[in-house]
């Protein structure tokens, strides 16, 4: 049973609405798109795993998504919570193209797309 079902985030909700007011030349707008760009992948990502979680039999899960819980004097979230009677997993998604490597040292995941090298924060300590 979904307990707490999947919303649009407040954040990209909001980036949405700048989007449609920012006049096309303005300089930070191009930041903006590509925030916007990487959080409407997160999305898709997370509604593709909603699909397989689907399947799952309905009176043997409770389902938690964009759960945001308290550490002390921070929040963390957790994009699905899957609890049955027998275990807790936490999923944490990423929607990602190109290639990917972890680099363990610097803790980061590098990402290679058309030959553009990006660095990304560390997904495990996320």
């Amino acid at each position: 049973m979904i307990v707490k079902p999947r919303n649009v985030p407040l954040k990209m909700q909001k980036l949405q609405a700048l989007l449609y007011r920012l006049p096309d030349r303005h300089p930070a707008r191009p930041e903006f798109e590509q925030e916007y760009s990487w959080r409407k992948a997160g999305l898709k990502g997370e509604l593709e795993i909603d699909y397989y979680i689907s399947l799952l039999p309905e009176e043997d899960y409770l389902i938690f998504n964009g759960l945001r819980l308290p550490n002390g004097s921070k929040n963390f979230q957790i994009d699905t919570l899957l609890l049955s009677s027998q275990y807790a997993l936490l999923i944490e998604i990423k929607n990602l193209a190109g290639e990917l490597f972890y680099d363990q040292h610097s803790k980061q995941l590098i990402k290679t797309l058309n030959g553009k090298v990006e660095a990304k924060s560390d997904p495990i300590a996320q």
